[in-house]
């Protein structure tokens, strides 16, 4: 295989969509809130919370690519509307941030109150439908102290006003921001939580989704994914998270093809952990070696470790 066939398997595979089970299902809730709003003119709020790599971003990206903004002839139609929360977020520049997106060349102009108002106007004029507020976590990272209380606030008026469905996106702790605000949370009461694949539970899926990638792989010798001694080796290399199986199975062809291999061989897949996933994964922390110990790569300085942040009393956000 040249060096272009092999660049373009790898953009291929980092450029689609692997469909299972519980990501359908995320897909058609949000799609049911947009076409409630739609049809009937009843927001539908969601909350969808996940750890990195379980496919958020994949998500709203497939959302945004179903719904794209519509040029009629004389009215530009702004369906849904995706927005990224700033990484050092107030809500001054998070209503700065969707300005922008709805192209006000103004978006810097006014107070907060005054960008609020625009942005109804926006909404208004474009046809807003659903907005997705992505990373939110940031406000609960990198915000002050008052600031979830600040944006669930916020935010609260803003769906009350606009009558928009609302999909309030990010990593586990952004539920943080509902915790603040009672009225908020009872809006936003359904929740899609996009979790990585638990063995056996999740196995059938967590399999399917590697004989997809094996299939997007095309190669002349496939993995034999009904050896159940390596697909448990995989599970433990990438914590069921789909987006390290595609990082390992990527760099495991990569390696495979550089060797002059027919196919990705357990030592292939060894080298790739450690190259893709986690370098200081060798000997009995890799699971593809001999070594291994059979046991979750989770604690302290493994590549799966849990950081917690909690709020204590004080209204100190901890790390």
């Amino acid at each position: 295989m040249n060096k272009s066939l092999i660049h373009k398997t790898i953009a291929d595979i980092k450029q689609s969509v692997i469909i299972h089970p519980q990501f359908q299902q995320a897909y058609e809730l949000i799609v049911n809130a947009y076409e409630m709003n739609c049809s009937v003119g009843v927001p539908q709020h969601l909350i969808c919370v996940g750890e990195s790599g379980t496919g958020k971003s994949t998500l709203k990206e497939q959302i945004a690519k179903t719904f794209p903004a519509v040029e009629l002839e004389d009215q530009l139609i702004v369906s849904v509307l995706v927005i990224d929360t700033p990484a050092f977020p107030t809500v001054k520049n998070l209503a700065e941030t969707v300005l922008v997106k709805l192209g006000d060349p103004l978006f810097h102009k006014g107070s907060t109150t005054d960008k609020t108002h625009r942005i109804h106007d926006f909404f208004n004029k474009l046809g807003v439908k659903l907005v997705i507020f992505d990373e939110l976590q940031h406000f609960i990272d990198q915000g002050k102290v008052t600031s979830p209380l600040q944006v669930s606030d916020w935010l609260k008026a803003l769906i009350d006003n606009t009558k928009i469905s609302t999909v309030l996106m990010g990593l586990n702790r952004s539920e943080q921001l509902l915790q603040v605000n009672e009225q908020l949370r009872r809006r936003f009461s359904q929740k899609i939580d996009l979790k990585p694949f638990v063995l056996p539970d999740d196995q059938q899926n967590f399999v399917g989704v590697l004989v997809k990638l094996q299939e997007k792989l095309n190669m002349l010798e496939p993995i034999d994914l009904n050896d159940s001694d390596l697909i448990k080796r995989i599970y433990f290399a990438t914590n069921g998270i789909i987006d390290y199986m595609v990082k390992l199975l990527l760099g495991a062809f990569e390696i495979a093809i550089n060797k002059n291999l027919l196919g990705i061989t357990k030592d292939c897949l060894e080298q790739a952990f450690i190259e893709r996933i986690w370098v200081q994964g060798q000997e009995e922390l890799n699971p593809f070696n001999h070594k291994f110990k059979w046991q979750k790569l989770d604690k302290r300085d493994m590549p799966f470790h849990k950081q917690a942040i909690l709020k204590t009393r004080e209204g100190i956000w901890e790390k």
